[in-house]
């Protein structure tokens, strides 16, 4: 995993607090494989609630991260009860993980 412990603590609290303490997260994508360089930070975000506007709450996480992060790109993928499951979702949790 390409991401330091203090960054994954960071993320995890950063996520929390906005979404939830029940909140589940994974980090996905190139950031998991030790042998890939550069990439954004790809992070899936599970709740068990409704989110009321998906594209603003992922679009104010990613900006926090980013922020926190020292500018490092980051996309934030959601999945709630409201939200269609996709390819992409399966995919995060079936290869990503858990922070």
């Amino acid at each position: 995993m390409r991401i330091n412990p203090a960054e994954a603590k960071l993320i995890r609290s950063l996520v929390q607090a906005q979404f939830g303490k029940e909140t589940r997260l994974w980090l996905f994508g190139s950031r998991v494989d030790d042998t890939a360089r550069g990439g954004d930070v790809d992070v899936l975000v599970d709740v068990d609630h409704v989110l009321e506007n998906p594209a603003w709450a992922a679009s104010c996480a990613e900006s926090t991260l980013m922020r926190a992060l020292g500018g490092r790109r980051v996309d934030v993928v959601l999945a709630a009860p409201n939200l269609q499951e996709t390819s992409l979702h399966r995919l995060a949790r079936r290869d990503g993980v858990p922070l």
